[in-house]
């Protein structure tokens, strides 16, 4: 009860922050903004995301390839699910990826390594989105900029560091084992949580650590994911009359995406994202209006995408239901 009234909170203070920045800086700009992107912009860079998609899911079947082999589009198509439940639906980022981990057991892979799959995939995206933010402020600086906001955006690189290299201590030491043996010892006292039995956690996320290769793999592929994301900028800004060169795409995406992460306990980071482009627009010349409309090119983007996956993962999710009482009313009627 508290944590949905908490995400419940959170996404009313992100809906009003939205709507804040919106009407501050006018509703008619921001829509003349996002009008002159046309149809045709919008669709463009909403069919584009699926180039960054590809690379998401190559990273986490990476991960998974020395043990379980199963083909690109499933990865591609989990991964769609993942990131529309992320910035769609009510739920913390976590909420996402115990979906992803959720879908790849309808196939066949056991609990504990899917979750440990979607932990490690996450960890790594994180790590290499760092290394691309990295990379967008050395862009930054190489042009014109603010040398004050810059120092301020190194400061809040060096600070996550060491958040960063907790985390991924904290997966050897056995933080995920304490979540694992408390979900093994609730599932004696109550059923429905037996579906959420992830036995095999801590050492499966020890075990993917392990493959160098996969690991290697999946941080190349999630580093061209970043890079290749730049696009999308790129494509929108075009056909909005505002054309950038591929540096300030880059800086743009990265620093917005650094932003964008911040507020992660914001549901689709709502308000969030749309003030992290504004402040990095600035910093590249583009005005609130035109920065506003990039971010609502972003979540039309997310409901042409994810719309269509998330109603595809419901469909499933309600066909097992149905089999699953199906096969209880056979069994109730031998008994």
């Amino acid at each position: 009860m508290k944590t949905k009234l908490g995400l419940g909170l959170a996404t009313l203070a992100g809906l009003f922050l939205f709507v804040a920045l919106v009407a501050y800086h006018g509703f008619g700009g921001v829509a003349h903004a996002l009008a002159a992107a046309g149809w045709l912009g919008i669709l463009s860079a909403s069919l584009y995301h699926a180039v960054p998609l590809v690379f998401s899911s190559l990273a986490w079947r990476a991960l998974l390839n020395s043990s379980w082999t199963k083909p690109p589009v499933l990865f591609l198509w989990v991964r769609l699910v993942r990131e529309a439940a992320s910035n769609l639906l009510p739920v913390a980022q976590i909420g996402s990826e115990v979906v992803g981990a959720r879908i790849l057991t309808f196939h066949g892979l056991r609990a504990g390594i899917a979750g440990a799959s979607v932990v490690v995939d996450l960890t790594v995206e994180v790590g290499t989105q760092f290394l691309f933010t990295l990379l967008g402020v050395g862009f930054l600086v190489l042009g014109p900029h603010d040398s004050g906001t810059v120092s301020w955006m190194i400061t809040g690189l060096a600070i996550a560091v060491p958040v960063l290299a907790a985390f991924i201590a904290a997966q050897h030491w056995g933080l995920f084992k304490l979540l694992e043996d408390f979900l093994e010892r609730a599932a004696k006292k109550w059923d429905w949580v037996r579906e959420m039995s992830v036995s095999g956690l801590h050492a499966s996320i020890k075990a993917i650590y392990r493959d160098r290769r996969g690991m290697i793999e999946g941080a190349c592929f999630h580093m061209m994911s970043w890079i290749l994301g730049s696009g999308e900028i790129w494509i929108a800004l075009h056909f909005m009359g505002h054309p950038v060169n591929f540096r300030e795409a880059l800086v743009l995406e990265s620093l917005a995406q650094a932003a964008r992460s911040l507020g992660f306990v914001i549901p689709g980071a709502l308000g969030v994202q749309e003030g992290g482009f504004i402040l990095v627009g600035g910093l590249l010349g583009l005005t609130p209006d035109v920065s506003l409309a990039l971010s609502l090119v972003k979540r039309m983007r997310d409901l042409l995408l994810g719309v269509p996956a998330l109603a595809g993962w419901h469909f499933i999710e309600g066909k097992r239901m149905w089999l699953r009482f199906q096969h209880q009313s056979r069994r109730a009627k031998k008994g």
